[in-house]
């Protein structure tokens, strides 16, 4: 049998948002107020977040009686108690929507949907125009590199105003200049950079391979027993929150 929830009525995040002064813990776990907390079966717990994401009080009052005055500071209709519910259901829980949607991720900004594939490279596309242009203009690959310079010139401006950007500066423009076209120099430079990365590689090339004796060595990949190590914790510590 699992062990009731500590549920904060009002949510931490709007505890911590109202400036709510630290003063009230139970188990080590901050509530910021006496009448803050109630104890709920993990269910129940998941209910009432998704109630306040509904904005829907009953799952709560279903269990406890709070206050008025802490009742007014609960935040309802907020997209992180969605997360909080999905969270602790743990998918077993008919009627919570799925987190991972877009609209009930606490980031969701109501954008659009493209292909942003093609949207990246459009931009490229674009701005290896318009670096040809002011290669033609006669700017060289340093002014490209110096976004106060590029920035000035009125064919950047009319670039960033025809695409709805602010005017004020420039881009860093230097990489999208064709090879052929850059200083010998800066060839000369990227050549050495990369001679000297490639000196300093391993034999496997951090190929970050679970077979790979010095990527598990190097802690850069899982040994099959580590991943399984950790995802036995993470489903120990959801149980018991």
């Amino acid at each position: 049998m699992e062990n009731p929830h500590k549920h904060h009525i009002v949510p931490k995040y709007k505890c911590i948002e109202l400036g709510l002064t630290t003063s009230y813990k139970i188990d080590g776990k901050e509530f910021y107020f006496k009448e803050n907390m109630v104890e709920v079966p993990r269910e129940q717990h998941a209910l009432i977040h998704w109630g306040y994401k509904c904005k829907d009080l009953k799952p709560l009052l279903a269990v406890c009686n709070p206050p008025q005055w802490v009742l007014d500071m609960i935040p309802l209709g907020n997209n992180k108690d969605a997360g909080a519910a999905q969270y602790i259901a743990l998918g077993e829980i008919e009627g919570i929507d799925s987190y991972n949607q877009l609209s009930n991720n606490p980031n969701w900004k109501g954008g659009v949907t493209i292909d942003s594939v093609k949207y990246q490279n459009d931009i490229y596309l674009d701005k290896q125009k318009l670096t040809l242009k002011l290669l033609e203009e006669g700017l060289s690959y340093w002014d490209l590199k110096d976004k106060s310079i590029n920035g000035a010139t009125e064919t950047v401006k009319k670039f960033k105003k025809d695409r709805g950007l602010s005017v004020d500066g420039g881009f860093s423009l230097h990489k999208y200049v064709p090879s052929h076209l850059r200083p010998q120099e800066e060839i000369d430079r990227k050549n050495e950079m990369n001679r000297k990365r490639y000196d300093l590689k391993v034999p496997c090339g951090y190929c970050r391979k679970n077979t790979c004796e010095h990527c598990l060595k190097e802690g850069y990949v899982l040994s099959p027993d580590e991943k399984q190590r950790r995802k036995e914790k993470v489903r120990r510590s959801r149980r018991q929150s």
